[in-house]
C-alpha cells in the first residue's frame, strides 16, 4: 500500500469528474461521520456536486457535525429509464419530438428487422449518475446495507475509492486508502483532502476535531497515538471548535465592565500542511527524544 500514490490517483479521477456519491456504513459513529462530512465539505469546495448517503437517518448526537442535514438514508431514483429488448443493428435512427404535453420517443426500425412493439419495452428508474463513489469508514460494502443492495449496478460501474483504517478492511475498492496503522478514519480522510488541495476550512477542522475526539474516548482510549494529538492540534490551529465546548471566556474587570477575551485569530489553512513556526513541514515524520545525561 502506498498512500501519496493513491491518492494522486484519487486526484486524477476527481479532475474527470463531477458528479461524487459519497457512503458510509450503518449505526454511525463521530469517526464515521466526521470523516464523511469532512470530506464532503471538502469536495464541494473543490467545485464537485456530492451526494452523501448513509442507511440509517441521523441519530441527535451526530447532528452537530457540519453538514449532518446533508446526509440521506436512500438514493432517489430519478432517472426514468426506457429499455428495449435489442438485436445488434436491428435500430435506424432514433428521435424525439413533442406534441403539446406529450414527449414522443420515436425509434425507426432497420429494413429487413422485425418491429418493435410494447411486448419489447421495459421500464425502470435508476440513480442519479456519479462519476466516483467514496466508501467511508466501511469495512465491506454489504456494511452499506440498502444504499448497496438496491442498486448494485451502480457500484460495479464505478470506481469506488475505499478509505478506512481497519485492518480487516476487505480491500473491495479500485483505489484503496486504508491505513492500518491510523487509530481514525479521520486521519486518513485528512491526509486525503491535504493531497487533493482541499483548504482546511473552519467547518472542515471542526469535524475532523469532533470524529478525532469522540473516536478515541475523548483522547483517552488505547488506540490514541501522536498523530491523533498532532493533527487534532491543526484543526484548532485552523479554529476547529469542539461541540459543546464553552465559549469565549469573559471575566468582571474593577470598572465593572466586562471584556470577553478573544480567541487567537485563525486562517484558513491546508489539513497536514500548517505553515508556521509552531507545525514545521516536518511535524507528520516519527520523532525519536534521547534522554538527558543530567539524570
Amino acid at each position: 500500500m502506498d498512500i501519496p500514490t493513491d491518492i494522486t490517483k484519487v486526484k486524477e479521477l476527481l479532475d474527470k469528474a463531477h458528479n461524487v456519491l459519497i457512503v458510509t456504513h450503518e449505526n454511525p459513529t463521530d469517526d464515521s461521520m466526521g470523516s464523511t462530512l469532512a470530506l464532503y465539505l471538502g469536495l464541494t469546495s473543490l467545485g464537485k456536486k456530492v451526494t452523501v448517503a448513509c442507511p440509517d437517518p441521523m441519530t441527535v448526537a451526530l447532528s452537530n457535525y457540519v453538514g449532518a442535514n446533508k446526509v440521506v438514508s436512500e438514493l432517489s431514483k430519478k432517472n426514468f429509464v426506457i429499455s428495449l429488448d435489442y438485436v445488434e443493428g436491428s435500430i435506424e435512427k432514433v428521435s424525439y419530438n413533442i406534441e403539446g404535453a406529450t414527449f414522443n420517443l420515436v425509434i425507426e426500425p432497420r429494413p429487413g428487422f422485425d418491429s418493435f412493439n410494447q411486448d419489447k419495452v421495459h421500464f425502470s428508474h435508476a440513480n442519479a449518475a456519479a462519476d466516483c463513489i467514496f466508501a467511508v469508514d466501511t469495512i465491506h460494502l454489504g456494511g452499506l446495507k440498502k444504499l448497496y443492495e438496491d442498486d448494485k449496478d451502480l457500484y460495479a460501474g464505478k470506481p469506488i475509492i475505499n478509505v478506512d483504517r481497519h485492518p480487516n478492511n476487505a480491500l473491495y475498492g479500485q483505489i484503496n486508502l486504508v491505513n492500518s496503522q491510523a487509530s481514525t478514519t479521520a486521519e486518513v480522510v485528512a491526509q486525503l483532502l491535504s493531497g487533493i488541495g482541499a483548504q482546511l476550512t473552519v467547518d472542515i477542522a471542526t469535524n475532523i476535531l469532533n470524529a478525532l475526539h469522540g473516536a478515541t474516548n475523548m483522547f483517552q482510549g488505547a488506540n490514541v497515538t501522536a498523530r491523533v494529538f498532532e493533527l487534532a492540534a491543526v484543526c484548532v490551529k485552523a479554529g476547529g471548535k469542539r461541540f459543546g465546548a464553552k465559549p469565549a471566556v469573559s471575566e468582571e474587570v474593577p470598572s465593572g465592565e466586562r471584556v470577553t477575551l478573544d480567541m487567537p485569530k485563525t486562517e484558513t489553512v491546508s489539513p497536514l500542511r500548517v505553515a508556521s513556526p509552531a507545525a514545521p513541514a516536518d511535524w507528520l515524520k516519527p520523532k525519536i527524544f534521547k534522554s538527558s545525561n543530567l539524570l
